[in-house]
């Protein structure tokens, strides 16, 4: 698929690279859109978040969610109250451990389709979808 830069990747392996191809594409495109991203794939107990970046000053964790179609419904519907639980705890657990923990934080959904061939169909940023 091309990509904002002119590169190329795809997005028609198994599950696990699906996931992938959408993180490194959700980095790519959001910094293009006034995101800072500053980390990658946080763990903790509670959870992981895919990507954790500032928009301005705002601390924003960013779950993405890709899919290839739309068999089980849009990709940011997949985000259930346990997973935003879990997104809440893993926020609260990353700003403990800073310094100076900001004020404003959110945590935001970027839903991708694929369509044929791997090519990138919708790429949409959902601000604070998931209330904190």
């Amino acid at each position: 698929m091309a990509l904002e830069g002119g590169g190329q990747r795809r997005a028609d392996g198994g599950r696990g690279e699906l996931g992938r191809s959408g993180e490194d594409i959700a980095a790519e495109r959001i910094s293009t859109r006034g995101y800072r991203v500053i980390d990658r794939n946080f763990r903790t107990r509670e959870g992981e978040v895919d990507l954790i970046a500032w928009n301005g000053p705002v601390l924003t964790f960013i779950e993405v969610k890709a899919r290839r179609g739309r068999a089980y419904g849009l990709p940011e519907e997949s985000i259930m109250a346990t997973k935003g639980e879990r997104l809440i705890a893993v926020a609260y657990a990353y700003m403990q451990a800073m310094e100076q923990p900001p004020e404003d934080w959110r945590i935001d959904v970027v839903a991708i389709e694929f369509g044929v061939g791997g090519t990138v169909r919708r790429f949409e940023i959902l601000k604070g979808a998931v209330d904190g």
